[in-house]
């Protein structure tokens, strides 16, 4: 009867999750999914799955500090079986959040049991998988980092909790439950939650110092394999914004807390551009912001006093509900804007702390409703349509991120108006050729953010193909200055100084490339106008070079092998072109090239010198 339970319970969570993220498999690549899966050499075949765990996330984007080897690991998967397919990427994270969600209902029912019924195991579970909250970490493929993290984590609190039951099988969940706190980590910087919350669950289950010295033992080795990893991959250092002043953060951490009140419990307005700060849109608006916020870190205090007091009373009566909201508070606190991050709140930040928040939230509206059937009705029916709801909700987002422009008119639309939303949209216009479009919209950009250095590098690049010279050389020396773009920056000026004095010498982009070393972008360019002044030869010795240091490259290889097909030389053209067809499994371009090749008449030797 009780597996029967448990086989009815997890079609319920599988079938709901199906059903309102199902639309989202007639989506398309939107954001960062162009640099993580469009442009990402990494996870082109699996003979590069060890190379991916050398090198951190966009490899050939603006640098990042984040090591996640397992997202690049699914990625890999995913190019495998289905190319550039967007729909089979985005059943990979449908199939990867609803194992996120089966994980959750093992981990609740573990902590309620013996006292509660697996019933509410399931109504939690059910809730966090059909949140909308939860479309930006799902429908979004760049996203894909929180549901691996979440169910790595969830199936090692729930392992090690296994564990501590003894029994033959506890030597395995002890080790299993090992590589999942590893495998959370290895998805996301922020998996280390997991095993920080386990450790709250050790006090919490007074367990003896015999098994606080093995786990403290387990997780040295899980620390020392993640450094070990982290620390030896390759990465380049991401530009450095200016830091929140510490006096700042605990205002903007009132501030989340209250926005993220609104979202968890009325998710109408739902976006991926969101920003506490004051200080941000048009001058005009911000005013109004400005005094919109002060309100907003007067309600986040008092949420945060409701909190404390919402603790202090689980404590005495729902001791699983306090250790929940404990476990709830750890896994937010990195994103909490007590520390310095790229952004002040994001929807996804939310994955797993709202996971504990239910369980509390679940246990003390049973503790309270407990003595009144009345009260247990009413509850039942409002948890019901709050269900459903949430579920239409998330049914209804899916089409906001059916392409790039949709994604990103809507998101500017819904209150995402940001200098980073305009450059995106000026830079969509500008690669479909709507080149006066594309300027208005970075001038958008740059009346929000004077000094955003991708609007005035896109602006620069703009106004070159315009042939306005002087404006973009005035927006470039600006860029320059900025080390996100520095290399982009000094790239355009080597074209504006060809463009004005009509002499292509690839000299200054060699000088460019030499900027970022390893940034395969700089030195195409490079190679590329080598051949365009007929110094092929050079280009090709100099791309052997570039391959020793980063043989990983399909695109270099295929590069290559035309080079060396344009010297003549088939027998390494085609060695070339079959490295690169090794290391992309759908470079069917330089499949074709071979059977060319290998058709074609062995080339002629030289004439002798006289």
């Amino acid at each position: 009867m009780k597996n029967l339970q448990r086989v009815g319970a997890l079609l319920v969570i599988i079938a709901a999750t199906f059903l309102v993220y199902w639309p989202a498999q007639r989506n398309e690549f939107v954001w960062d999914d162009t640099a993580l899966v469009q442009r990402d050499p990494l996870i082109r075949s699996w003979r590069l799955i060890p190379e991916g765990f050398r090198h951190f996330l966009f490899l050939d984007a603006t640098a990042s500090n984040f090591y996640r080897p397992l997202q690049r690991l699914t990625f890999t998967g995913d190019y495998a079986l289905h190319d550039r397919n967007a729909r089979g990427w985005h059943l990979t994270s449908i199939y990867v959040h609803l194992a996120a969600a089966v994980a959750l209902f093992f981990l609740a029912e573990k902590l309620l049991a013996p006292t509660v019924g697996r019933g509410w195991a399931c109504a939690i579970a059910l809730l966090w998988v059909v949140h909308p909250l939860h479309t930006s970490a799902v429908t979004y493929i760049s996203g894909r980092a929180d549901p691996l993290q979440a169910f790595f984590g969830f199936s090692a609190l729930t392992l090690a909790l296994h564990s501590l039951d003894g029994g033959k099988g506890a030597r395995f969940a002890t080790l299993f439950a090992t590589l999942c706190f590893l495998g959370a980590m290895l998805s996301k910087e922020a998996g280390i939650v997991a095993l920080l919350i386990w450790f709250i669950l050790l006090a919490w289950r007074r367990s003896p110092r015999a098994v606080w010295f093995k786990w403290l033992a387990w997780s040295a080795a899980v620390l020392a394999a993640y450094a070990g990893l982290r620390f030896t991959a390759e990465s380049r250092p991401p530009p450095r914004g200016e830091p929140t002043p510490f006096a700042a953060r605990p205002i903007l951490a009132a501030r989340a807390v209250a926005e993220y009140a609104g979202l968890i419990f009325a998710p109408v307005n739902l976006r991926m551009e969101r920003d506490v700060s004051s200080g941000v849109g048009l001058p005009q608006e911000r005013v109004a912001n400005a005094q919109q916020r002060e309100w907003q870190t007067l309600l986040g205090l008092g949420l945060i006093a409701g909190l404390v007091f919402w603790w202090r009373w689980a404590r005495r009566g729902v001791p699983v509900a306090a250790v929940s909201l404990l476990a709830a508070l750890v896994a937010y606190l990195p994103v909490s804007n007590l520390f310095s991050l790229n952004a002040t709140v994001a929807e996804h930040w939310l994955y797993v702390p709202l996971a504990f928040l239910l369980i509390a939230g679940a246990l003390s509206l049973r503790e309270i409703t407990a003595h009144s059937r009345a009260l247990i009705a009413a509850l039942g029916i409002f948890a019901t349509a709050w269900a459903v709801w949430l579920g239409v909700r998330t049914w209804q987002r899916q089409p906001d991120w059916k392409d790039q422009r949709t994604f990103l008119t809507r998101t500017i639309a819904a209150g995402g108006d940001s200098a980073r939303m305009r450059v995106n949209l000026a830079q969509l216009e500008s690669a479909e050729g709507r080149d006066d479009l594309a300027l208005d919209q970075f001038r958008e950009a740059l009346m929000r953010d004077p000094g955003q250095p991708f609007a005035q590098l896109g602006a620069a690049a703009v106004l070159m193909r315009l042939q306005k010279f002087e404006a973009a050389a005035s927006l470039l020396e600006k860029a320059a200055k900025h080390p996100a773009v520095a290399a982009e920056a000094s790239y355009l000026q080597t074209r504006l100084q060809a463009a004005t004095t009509g002499v292509d010498d690839p000299k200054p982009l060699r000088e460019v490339a030499l900027q970022a070393t390893n940034y395969w972008p700089g030195w195409r360019r490079y190679f590329a106008a080598l051949e365009r002044v007929d110094r092929r030869t050079e280009a090709v010795r100099q791309l052997r070079a570039f391959l020793e240091t980063q043989p990983f490259r399909a695109e270099s290889w295929a590069m290559l092998g035309d080079l060396l097909a344009k010297e003549h030389d088939y027998p390494q053209a085609i060695a070339a072109f079959t490295e690169a067809t090794k290391l992309d499994v759908h470079d069917d371009e330089s499949r074709q090239r071979i059977a060319i090749l290998e058709r074609s008449p062995a080339p002629e030797p030289p004439a002798p010198k006289e």
